[in-house]
């Protein structure tokens, strides 16, 4: 499995940004536009590409940008991009604009695979270290972003239960002021026969860990039973804060998001309010009511009480449908987008996107009321299409912008 999660929405550049490009000494070309795209290239290759506009042409990586050694994942932190390695090694590595030229500023090595980015300040990145199978420490890694180094460590279960054959896999990290939410789901270890690796044989309810920082000890996990488990395996960042500080968290409780058995309690939205350590009573947003049978795949805040919804109808007893989200390319789409009302608890589709292919996470970013994100489909069986697409979340309309020279997007980024 890839992931990708936990990207950090920076705002995006208007289509009048004007690309310009120069060499390096050894004659290749540098990257000099601060808007960056992270582009999968036909041939699986990872390339971060300077982008003069992402409404109209063609952002193309062929024979520009940043080559990267394998399968990434991209967070942002303030002004620092970093690429996390998947498929190669535990080295992430971070991109700044120095002297208007995107450059790589060093690199540090988990003992983990880095499975989340948070950001602690602009300067301060907390990093998410996991095994994938078996009953290790999740470990905390805080990382300088100046000197691209590990200042400290915390190890810790967060919610591990051993005689269920379960351990605590993280979704979503916020600090607000001296505290830290760490939201997760609770997964087999691969130990038991009964909790094999990746299963939820316990997921019917919503837990979020939660810590004093930077001491690090837990103070609280709070729980709801009115939904399922937080967030999915290589998601976006699945608890989010809102201007007045309250989080939201988002549970998928759908077979297409990995979730086997499938939590017989429905898709939906928690608060937690500003400071708290529980989950608020009197809020719940019953997304798969309000949707017409809906569940949520991914979702990510877009300002003025909006989220924008990648949603899924699906069969749960059909084994087809299970994982089927993270299928970039599937002949027939399952993925479609909408516009959730947090407040009125509404939901609308966005019909100027059609249905779409899946991923790991949501490339996208949000800028003065706008959204801009990656949409791909399955066009001919030798050929596919990706596209940025720009949305109102006020009006939950859209609008087709660049093509991707690529398989498609994996980040939209802002550096100054």
């Amino acid at each position: 499995m890839k992931k990708q999660f936990l990207n950090i929405a920076a705002g995006v550049l208007s289509a009048t940004i004007v690309l310009t490009s120069c060499l390096d000494d050894d004659g290749s070309s540098a990257t000099t536009s601060h808007l960056i795209v992270g582009i999968e290239a036909e041939s699986g290759t990872d390339i971060l590409v300077g982008a003069d506009d992402l409404m109209s042409g063609t952002i193309s990586p062929v024979g520009r940008g940043v080559e990267q050694p394998a399968w990434m994942s991209f967070y942002q932190v303030g002004n620092t991009l970093l690429a996390s390695g998947y498929t190669s090694d535990n080295m992430t590595t971070g991109y700044r604009m120095i002297d208007s030229v995107l450059t790589d500023v060093g690199s540090f090595i988990t003992e983990l695979g880095v499975y989340g980015i948070a950001e602690i300040d602009e300067n301060t990145a907390l990093v998410a270290g996991v095994t994938r199978a078996g009953f290790e420490d999740r470990v905390f890694y805080t990382i300088d972003l100046n000197t691209m180094s590990i200042i400290s460590r915390f190890n810790t279960k967060i919610d591990e239960r051993q005689e269920e054959g379960l351990v605590a896999w993280p979704t979503g990290m916020i600090r607000q002021k001296n505290k830290l939410y760490i939201s997760y789901y609770l997964m087999g270890a691969g130990e038991l026969e009964e909790a094999p690796a990746f299963s939820t044989p316990n997921s019917n309810q919503a837990r979020v860990a939660i810590y004093s920082y930077p001491e690090m000890e837990l103070l609280n996990i709070a729980t709801d039973d009115r939904t399922s488990d937080i967030g999915l395996y290589s998601g976006e960042n699945a608890i989010m804060e809102t201007e007045n500080g309250d989080i939201y968290s988002f549970s998928t409780s759908g077979s297409a998001s990995y979730f086997k058995p499938v939590p017989s309690n429905p898709s939906g939205f928690l608060r937690i309010q500003n400071g708290e350590t529980a989950f608020d009573d009197s809020y719940f947003f019953n997304f798969e009511e309000a949707s017409g049978g809906f569940k949520i795949n991914q979702a990510f805040y877009a300002g003025n009480g909006k989220m924008i919804v990648k949603m899924i109808k699906e069969d749960s007893n059909n084994p087809i449908y299970y994982g089927a989200s993270f299928g970039v390319y599937p002949e027939t789409p399952i993925c479609y987008l909408a516009v959730a009302d947090l407040e009125n608890q509404t939901v609308t589709p966005i019909d100027d996107i059609p249905a779409n292919g899946g991923g790991w996470g949501v490339a996208h970013m949000v800028h003065d009321g706008r959204v801009y994100i990656n949409v791909c489909n399955y066009k001919t069986e030798t050929s596919t299409e990706a596209y940025i697409y720009e949305i109102d979340p006020e009006t939950a309309t859209a609008v087709k912008g660049a093509e991707i020279d690529g398989n498609y997007a994996k980040s939209i980024n802002l550096l100054y």
